[in-house]
């Protein structure tokens, strides 16, 4: 299987990006392929632009980058994004690449909203935040439900690690365990 990951997290030390090294190394392993999209690094500008709006309903990407990202994921089986939820959402970058990237007549018909990324099997939503408890996010409705599904990702799952700067070394260790599992999992 091939697995295209996402990452939006500005700091390399972060445990995102640790959960990250982990997804990796456990596809990897199980001789899966892996194409890591870490939007920091490719310096994505996250912002749609007028003249983009002006070609949005034909789903014409004006950005070099857009291309290239579809083109990306045109390739994978599995979606997997990677990011801290912020105010309740996505980061900026992360958002931004839904809105430029994931456009009508790519990855979904607007004529009538039928789904065209019905290719990839599955999509997995790794995030983290710092609130005590699971809060409202739009993680689930938003990014599960409302971009993937909505676009034809056949199965989609959400791992969201709750008070990820005071919990316990055993408590990351054990998300870390869960994660690795599901992943080792995939076929």
């Amino acid at each position: 299987m091939h697995v295209m990951i996402t990452i939006d997290h500005p700091w390399s030390q972060s445990f995102n990006h640790t959960v990250l090294e982990l997804v990796v190394k456990t596809l990897t392993s199980g001789g899966h392929t892996v194409d890591v999209l870490d939007l920091h690094h490719e310096d994505f500008d996250p912002v749609m632009r007028v003249e983009e709006l002006s070609v949005y309903s034909q789903g014409t990407p004006l950005d070099p980058k857009v291309i290239e990202y579809q083109r990306r994921i045109s390739q994978a089986d599995h979606l997997v994004y990677i990011f801290p939820v912020w105010w309740e959402v996505m980061p900026a970058l992360l958002k931004g690449f839904f809105d430029k990237v994931f456009l009508p007549q790519w990855a979904f018909a607007e004529a009538d909203a039928s789904p065209l990324l019905t290719h990839i099997r599955s999509g997995t939503a790794i995030t983290t935040m710092g609130a005590p408890k699971p809060i409202y996010t739009s993680v689930e409705p938003v990014l599960c439900k409302g971009i993937l599904e909505f676009c034809g990702v056949q199965r989609t799952r959400w791992f969201n690690i709750c008070q990820v700067n005071l919990i316990a070394p055993e408590e990351r260790a054990a998300w870390l365990n869960e994660i690795e599992a599901y992943f080792r999992s995939l076929a």
